[in-house]
């Protein structure tokens, strides 16, 4: 089977056509039924749209009457899809109307019982990434590289390719941003056995997660199309992409792609732990709202330093409390949180000393006498919760380096918990070049 995108995706940030079907429309207990497209909207904002034109006998209704028309519209499987109005626009062919839907993703095709062999989906701005392996695609006389990332184990065969348009869609993002599709991917079985609708969801909840964290910011598969051993289309995940065109700072380093793989099963071993999942997506969240606090949109870097220790609370707790069992709940309570981050960095061998590369926050430990990193970061935080901190307003110049500091402790507490070694590229050097990667702490004291 032809691994390529399932939809006709034409430039960046143009809408995509998803689906034909019906919508019925009520008035004054008359229904018609009128043809509707479901379609991919990139901007202003991406979000999946239903549009449809009114029957020409409704066409000089006043707007106020069009407002209050019953319209329902259904998926491919005659299912009613939950929308609301978005504008109706009166032309010369009709009132033509838009509906956003409610929520998102949408079983466009297929439910949770459907029979799958194999699910392929869309990725929309991810990292250009070199990848573990290539191939060549010809069209006419030109030859373009694809490059590809499998990911391996827990019972998964995951494989992510980038395009032939890859190049030129990155370049048109860097210059104009929106949404742009840059890779494809392919989920199966490792023995190639069916799979219902409902392990597809929860697989694709799964890699919204992982690519998130891999890329720094909300990267989630969309639009996922189900086939089975016939290769018949049989079930359909509607949803849109999340996130403008940017580039955040993270741990994984588009010229190493042997990070993903080696990064995907101990991922997997914990997401199919319910404890570790609800752990796992809360830290994360947090983790990715705060690394867009200094992109220019989304919350200030003040509240990012309060959410990286939100989330590095959280997994302390997890994994000191409920995994390993290393101090009871109500004496995990009563620690201070620069001693509940030191119990969870020490455990996970990740040093808690200052390191070199934060000079800002090592002339303001040697000043105020903090002893270690979390003393720091702690207090920086404290400082921003608590009106009446006697140092409040003191530390704005150490803002930024707490909260990289902050991020690469919970960058590495994440990658020690799924049991990940090998590379990593380090976020507290700033002036680094892309592929310039180091191992994790915790490889280096291996034999020690």
């Amino acid at each position: 089977m032809i691994f390529q995108p399932c939809y006709d995706f034409l430039q960046p940030n143009e809408s995509t056509l998803i689906a034909r079907t019906k919508a019925s429309v009520t008035e004054k207990g008359k229904v018609n039924e009128v043809d509707v497209e479901v379609r991919l909207q990139l901007l202003p904002e991406s979000q999946i749209q239903v549009n449809g034109v009114l029957p020409k006998s409704m066409a000089y209704a006043d707007l106020a009457r069009l407002r209050s028309l019953e319209i329902i519209c259904k998926d491919k499987a005659g299912r009613v899809v939950p929308t609301f109005l978005g504008r109706i626009n009166i032309l010369p062919k009709g009132p033509e109307f838009v509906f956003r839907t409610q929520k998102e993703p949408i079983i466009g095709l297929g439910d949770q019982s459907t029979e799958i062999a194999s699910v392929f989906f869309h990725l929309f701005n991810y990292k250009p990434i070199m990848g573990t392996r290539h191939s060549t695609e010809k069209i006419g006389n030109a030859h373009y590289m694809i490059a590809h990332v499998d990911l391996n184990g827990h019972g998964w065969n995951i494989e992510l390719k980038s395009l032939r348009t890859s190049s030129k869609t990155f370049e048109t993002l860097k210059e104009i941003g929106g949404y742009g599709l840059t890779h494809v991917g392919c989920l199966r079985k490792e023995d190639n056995s069916n799979f219902d609708g409902k392990t597809a969801e929860n697989m694709l909840n799964a890699l919204r997660l992982f690519l998130s964290f891999s890329k720094g910011m909300w990267c989630n598969p969309c639009l996922a199309v189900g086939f089975n051993k016939k290769e018949d289309r049989v079930w359909e995940e509607w949803s849109s992409p999340q996130g403008h065109w940017a580039i955040p700072i993270s741990w994984f380093d588009p010229y190493h792609c042997d990070q993903l793989a080696g990064l995907f099963s101990g991922f997997m071993v914990k997401w199919d732990n319910k404890d570790w999942q609800k752990a796992l997506y809360e830290a994360i969240f947090f983790y990715l709202n705060s690394n867009c606090s200094t992109l220019g949109f989304g919350i200030g870097i003040d509240a990012g330093i309060i959410l990286t220790q939100a989330a590095i609370e959280r997994l302390s707790f997890e994994y000191a409390v409920r995994h390993k069992k290393l101090i009871e709940s109500s004496g995990f309570k009563d620690l201070r949180a620069s001693d509940r981050f030191r119990l969870l960095f020490s455990s996970l061998e990740i040093p808690i000393d200052i390191p070199e590369s934060v000079p800002i926050l090592r002339k303001l430990a040697k000043r105020f006498s903090w002893v270690d990193a979390p003393h720091a970061i702690t207090e920086i935080r404290n400082s921003l919760v608590h009106p009446e901190h006697k140092r409040r307003g003191q530390f704005g110049k150490g803002f930024f380096s707490v909260w990289n500091l902050g991020q690469w402790y919970l960058e590495l507490a994440l990658l020690r918990i799924c049991n990940y070694s090998g590379t990593y590229s380090n976020r507290l050097i700033l002036d680094k070049w892309v592929g310039n990667v180091e191992n994790v702490p915790w490889d280096n004291t291996k034999g020690k």
